[in-house]
């Protein structure tokens, strides 16, 4: 594959504006149904990769985010910042050897599965992710798979956690607010996914 610096940038910056942005919503959530500091870690995440991609050659993409795993693992906590490290380490090298984005984010979910229990339905930032990639790779559709990773932040309203700190409280305090790991990918997903 090959890359425009320009397109990536462009791409990059908008997520990560888009979740820096988005911090409070995200904040708010997670001070509901976790320890309050998913919106943190994501804006912390969203400013570290907004100055790592200063002066890199973003053509160079895989080995680029391969380094930014490196950078990110210092300077992004919590669980999902372990998460997103794996997902990008397995990404550097999916997007080195695959030959379209959506067969090398597909290939990053795959080992990032080997890596956590979470799936589909436990109100993780898996619900999201996992439509979104999927929809992504069988229809080549970004509005589309924008559209599966929505209906999955929206069904984890509904939805018992499995896994998590949200699991330590009574269900009826989690219902009707929305994972925020899942919320959260899908505002980064949605600002890429637009420019």
């Amino acid at each position: 594959m090959s890359f425009s610096d320009v397109e990536v940038r462009e791409r990059i910056e908008a997520g990560c504006h888009a979740v820096m942005k988005e911090e409070p919503t995200i904040t708010e959530y997670d001070t509901i149904v976790g320890d309050g500091d998913c919106g943190y870690t994501l804006r912390d995440g969203a400013k570290q990769v907004l100055q790592f991609i200063k002066g890199k050659d973003l053509t160079r993409l895989p080995e680029t985010v391969a380094a930014l795993v490196h950078d990110l693992e210092v300077n992004m906590g919590g669980t999902s910042g372990a998460l997103y490290c794996i997902y990008l380490t397995a990404l550097a090298a999916a997007l080195a050897s695959e030959s379209t984005v959506p067969q090398a984010l597909h290939a990053a979910l795959q080992q990032l599965l080997k890596y956590t229990r979470a799936r589909l339905g436990d109100r993780t930032m898996m619900d999201a992710l996992i439509p979104f990639v999927e929809t992504l790779l069988s229809s080549g559709d970004a509005e589309s798979a924008l559209v599966k990773a929505k209906e999955g932040v929206e069904g984890t309203k509904k939805m018992e956690a499995k896994l998590g700190r949200s699991t330590y409280l009574d269900e009826s305090a989690t219902q009707g607010v929305p994972d925020p790991g899942a919320y959260g990918l899908y505002v980064l997903l949605s600002g890429m996914a637009k420019v």
